[in-house]
């Protein structure tokens, strides 16, 4: 361990180092910046895209809101902007969905799962949602050890304006008493090193009304939703000769707010407060050696802290108290070697140390639980033009240690994917696609070693996924500019699944190895974009999922073959913009049939189908090089209905969000 800390620290400050020594040995060159292929259609696993040119990126508040208009996507939304929001991919479960910031994973192993509501999107170009792993093979092995990939690619992380001098200054507010100011500063510091910082501030009220539950549907209000929060990110990045690249960023995230308690007995709020501290610091390094191989190397050091406050909470102490000190150590190396122009393998070695400490006053004995992961993945690409086949092998050992008590069983898993895509016909740009993949994820320090939860003798989640589909991408096509349109069907199944149950009361919980899922599903994504006519441009875009995500655990059970919990067996989105000169509107639907709760299907658990309407209108007050000004204008949930995604957690009625944006611009010598 102590070998592992004294690598990163000396990669860490010997990085910079490394890169001015370089700089005598780099020459101007011009660059070429070619586009690549959509790989919406020409990836063999499917996979969704949101830039900054979509309006669901630019006009959403957080991550969380933006991929709600993903098929195959259901967010779990608790309401107000502090609400906790997690996200569930093909009902697999919140804690198979991975997440990829600038390339390296941002992750939680003491809950397992990641609030994407508290992830702004100031500072994002892109969002890709990666079904079964990474497209490329030269990626960590971590990043093929989940089910599902949500992928962030920062500003600076684009190269199409890695070589602008930039300043982003805007300017939010909103309903409820939401005020966010946002700064980005990016600066070409020499021909081979670019420099960014941004920093977001967001204050809001979240005292939003709606409808009640008791009292003849009167209009109340939250009174415990509020949240201040501050983010501040740095990102240094070098290019130089030989395509070697070099990114370093440091983050930091602090969040306080309160948690709005279920609408129920009368209660329209609730007094739990929650504190998040989030911290870290990684860098990469990718280099190509030659025609036929190339390296990618990354390390993060990760800090977090959360305090969690219930002064209600029915216990001796007339209140509930927990703050957790979590770190995270991590290094991997990825090879990719070129075998042939059409084939490609890789090997990664990843290793992973999870620390977790307790300090409240319920802490004595808390067994403070150590975490080492190795992973070792071998991948493969064939490529031609007509066919792609690649696959992936995953070695898995995780062991544990604990001061006290009884530390978990170790881990050795064997995980394993194939894809296929291909194009039946050369001239009809029509492709099918097939993948498998079997993957599993450990339990959780909370699943594991939690005061009056906990199950050291827990098994890991074993997760078997297929996917058939079809891809269509037309450009130029009759009276449209793209048109593109992808189907999937899928079966996924669940063994092992971890479940929290009662045990001799409704206060002492335990999870268990008891569940078992069977999912079948189709997801299904509509783009067209009509060619501009007399400077009029029209898009639009479809999204929908059909699921029936059953519970198949035992056939004695009431709950044998009913729907999983807060699973719609439909949902989806629908929106269409139009862009006219300077102006554009913007119109999107989100809709969801009726779910269930926890507990059995009847009527008290029913939640009623939801839909919310969104509109949005921006306009350029200024388009011309280097300064350009913009106003945009929101209004969400139109119709002023009253829904909610969580039982007794309703959601906000009409509100608004009004933006002002100014962005200078100084394009540079390419590099």
């Amino acid at each position: 361990m102590k070998i592992l800390v004294s690598y990163f620290l000396i990669f860490i400050f010997f990085l910079p180092c490394f890169c001015i020594a370089q700089k005598h040995d780099t020459l101007s060159v011009i660059k070429i910046n070619a586009s690549k292929p959509n790989t919406v259609v020409l990836s063999s696993t499917p996979i969704q895209i949101l830039n900054t040119t979509n309006p669901y990126l630019t006009n959403s508040v957080s991550v969380a809101d933006a991929v709600k208009h993903f098929a195959g996507v259901n967010v779990k939304d608790y309401g107000g902007i502090g609400g906790l929001k997690t996200i569930d991919v093909r009902s697999l479960g919140a804690t198979h969905t991975g997440f990829l910031y600038d390339g390296i994973a941002i992750s939680s192993a003491q809950a397992g799962l990641i609030d994407f509501g508290k992830f702004s999107l100031d500072n994002v170009y892109q969002i890709e949602l990666q079904n079964s792993g990474p497209s490329e093979i030269l990626s960590t092995a971590r990043a093929f050890s989940y089910s599902s990939l949500l992928v962030l690619k920062t500003k600076l992380a684009a190269e199409k304006i890695f070589t602008e001098n930039r300043l982003d200054v805007k300017m939010q507010k909103g309903s409820f008493g939401y005020v966010t100011p946002s700064l980005f500063i990016q600066k070409k510091i020499n021909e081979i090193c670019t420099a960014s910082i941004g920093a977001m501030y967001r204050s809001a009220a979240g005292d939003y009304p709606f409808k009640s539950y008791e009292i003849n549907k009167a209009r109340q209000r939250r009174t415990n939703s509020d949240i201040k929060d501050y983010r501040v990110e740095a990102d240094v990045a070098w290019s130089l000769k030989n395509e070697s690249k070099i990114n370093f960023k440091s983050y930091l995230h602090d969040s306080k707010r309160e948690l709005p308690g279920a609408i129920v007995f009368f209660n329209t709020s609730g007094n739990q407060r929650l504190n998040d501290r989030e911290f870290f610091l990684q860098a990469s390094w990718k280099k190509k050696l030659s025609k036929m191989g190339e390296f990618l190397i990354s390390t993060k050091y990760q800090k977090d802290k959360t305090y969690y406050l219930d002064p209600s909470y029915p216990n001796n102490l007339g209140r509930l108290e927990n703050e957790f000190h979590l770190q995270e150590l991590y290094f991997s190396t990825v090879y990719a070697y070129n075998i042939s122009k059409v084939f490609k393998v890789s090997f990664s070695a990843d290793v992973i140390n999870n620390r977790l400490n307790r300090t409240d006053i319920f802490a004595k004995d808390f067994p403070k639980p150590n975490r080492i992961s190795l992973l070792n993945n071998l991948a493969f690409k064939y490529k031609r033009k007509q066919v792609e086949f690649t696959g992936n092998l995953l070695v898995t050992n995780i062991n544990e240690k604990v001061t006290l008590g009884i530390e978990a069983k170790k881990i050795t898993a064997f995980s394993e994917s194939i894809a296929l895509i291909f194009q039946p016909i050369k001239k009809l740009p029509l492709r099918s696609r097939f993948f498998y993949k079997h993957i599993f994820r450990a339990p959780t320090f909370n699943e594991l070693y939690y005061t009056n939860f906990g199950n050291t003798n827990l098994r890991p989640e074993y997760a078997d996924q297929y996917n058939i589909g079809l891809a269509f991408e037309k450009n130029r096509f009759y009276f449209l500019d793209k048109f593109s349109i992808t189907s999937d069907v899928y079966y996924n199944y669940i063994k092992d699944k971890i479940l929290a149950v009662p045990r001799a009361n409704l206060f002492q919980w335990s999870a268990q190895n008891i569940g078992k899922t069977s999912i079948k599903g189709l997801d299904f994504a509509l783009h067209i974009h009509v060619k501009e006519w007399k400077k009029l441009l029209v898009k639009t875009d479809l999204a929908y999922t059909f699921q029936q995500a059953q519970d198949v655990t035992k056939q004695a059970s009431p709950l044998y073959k009913t729907q999983l919990p807060y699973t719609p067996k439909q949902s989806g989105s629908a929106t269409i913009g139009l862009q006219y000169k300077k102006a554009s509107v913007n119109y999107n639907l989100l809709f969801s049939t009726l779910r269930y709760r926890n507990g059995d299907p009847i009527f008290e658990n029913l939640l009623q189908p939801w839909s919310s309407t969104d509109f949005s209108f921006s306009y350029n007050l200024r388009e011309k090089y280097p300064a350009q000004y913009k106003i945009i204008f929101e209004l969400n949930n139109i119709f002023n209905k009253q829904y909610e995604i969580i039982k007794f957690y309703p959601m906000p009625l009409i509100n608004y969000r009004l933006t002002l944006q100014l962005s200078l611009k100084n394009k540079t010598k390419s590099i």
